[in-house]
């Protein structure tokens, strides 16, 4: 059935606006098989298209890195027997990082054609996360621009070595074997405490390598271990540490890096009486970045993370209930400046401004001066109240001393001796009769 394209001219795949397009063609065949071959084939096209489609807007925004500048004329610094993540597939096996003119560089040992290069002018920020309570000892790089690993971009790039005593030997990094009985508890403890501490200066001593190497363009940040907070901030539950410019968490992949000076805002949500838990949902200054959810922070948390809020001067607002962000977020993208006209995240903050309202107001209430005309008016109030009372007293007195006058002229003596001297002879009567019944 022939049919034309209807639309704007611009949209057409054609210069020709009259041309005419087939919409439908019906094609009849003796041999089913053929016909059933084709669909697939056309059936595996239209699902290599869509993946090809899918991977070019994914790399959409890839940047061309430089060259890595490698060390000339000197042994570049080395930090060996290290593992990357993300890995560059196959076969889990320890690498080798250098530190390179522009860049740090990790080599596979085996096949030198997998690396993985990292310049200096690509790294936002840089970590060095200790062993301490982990298993663990890392150096992370969050980049500004993602590259490619494994057929995947990514922006944060790692490289660690286990803490395991009986992995690592504690004279040259290598691997030792399991000895057992030669060691009592106490030493391997005092051991593994040695160890761990050598593996924190040496991942240091290198990443404060790194900084000198790039000319103070890359400076190192260590998370505060004693601030962190528990939260789930994809699936399962780990610890978040803040550090000076991030909130990070590093041990378990997916990483989690929040840059707190490209926040707007931060909104706790499920902040009730009565409930174990609350969330937290970081809003980027960038609105094309989605919100970051943290969940499941225990409830024992929160005036600990509101200080640290605070500290980082990120404004954050309380709910009681889970927001649409997504909704929200596309409010916001379609169209800002009518947002912020409306009155911008206002409604985040409404319930804190009537608190600070109805605080003002008490506040305002207690400064009351009293002026002359009031004195006057208190001072005649006070006189009406005296008389008052006088008047009260005298009507009291009066009261009292008629009810006096009314005991007194109530009954004589004559009349309470006739009453007793009727009571004596009922009661002699009545012992008389009781002995005769005896006799």
């Amino acid at each position: 059935s022939p049919g034309q394209i209807l639309g704007k001219k611009e949209t057409l795949p054609f210069d020709d606006a009259n041309a005419n397009f087939l919409r439908s063609i019906t094609f009849r065949s003796t041999d089913v098989t053929r016909f059933d071959h084709i669909l697939l084939q056309i059936q595996e096209m239209k699902k290599e298209q869509a993946k090809k489609e899918a991977e070019r807007k994914e790399m959409a925004d890839i940047v061309v890195q430089d060259k890595l500048v490698e060390a000339r004329g000197k042994r570049p610094i080395r930090l060996p027997d290290v593992f990357a993540r993300p890995d560059l597939g196959g076969r889990r096996v320890p690498g080798e990082l250098a530190i390179h003119s522009n860049g740090v560089r990790f080599q596979h040992p085996v096949q030198s054609e997998q690396r993985i290069d990292v310049l200096f002018s690509n790294i936002q920020h840089m970590f060095f996360h200790p062993c301490d309570g982990e298993l663990v000892v890392l150096v992370h790089f969050h980049l500004k621009n993602p590259i490619i690993i494994g057929k995947k971009k990514t922006r944060d790039v790692q490289f660690y070595r286990e803490a395991s005593d009986a992995q690592f030997d504690e004279t040259g990094n290598r691997r030792r074997r399991f000895r057992y009985g030669d060691e009592d508890e106490l030493e391997a403890e005092q051991e593994e405490r040695r160890h761990r501490q050598q593996l924190n200066q040496e991942f240091r001593k290198f990443a404060e390598q790194i900084t000198e190497q790039s000319g103070n363009m890359v400076q190192v940040d260590i998370p505060y271990r004693d601030l962190g907070f528990n939260g789930v901030p994809f699936r399962s539950n780990a610890l978040l540490q803040p550090t000076t410019e991030c909130l990070i968490q590093l041990t378990d992949m997916p990483f989690l890096v929040v840059t707190m000076a490209e926040v707007e805002i931060a909104s706790l949500e499920r902040v009730q009486f009565g409930l174990k838990n609350f969330d937290l949902v970081f809003i980027f200054r960038d609105f094309t970045k989605p919100p970051v959810h943290v969940n499941t922070i225990p409830m024992s948390q929160l005036d600990h993370v509101k200080e640290w809020l605070d500290s980082m001067d990120v404004v954050f607002s309380e709910n009681t209930i889970n927001l649409n962000w997504s909704a929200i977020m596309k409010t916001v993208r379609d169209d800002p400046a009518q947002f912020f006209q409306d009155g911008g995240w206002g409604f985040l903050l409404e319930d804190a401004g009537a608190d600070g309202d109805d605080d003002d107001q008490s506040s305002d209430g207690s400064e009351f001066a009293l002026t002359d005309d009031d004195v006057d008016v208190a001072s005649s109030s006070d006189d009406d109240s005296d008389e008052y009372s006088s008047a009260v007293a005298t009507e009291s007195d009066e009261s009292g001393s008629g009810s006096d006058e009314g005991e007194e002229s109530g009954e004589d003596w004559d009349a309470l001796e006739e009453k007793a001297r009727r009571y004596d002879e009922r009661k002699r009567a009545l012992n008389g009769e009781g002995e005769e019944e005896e006799d």
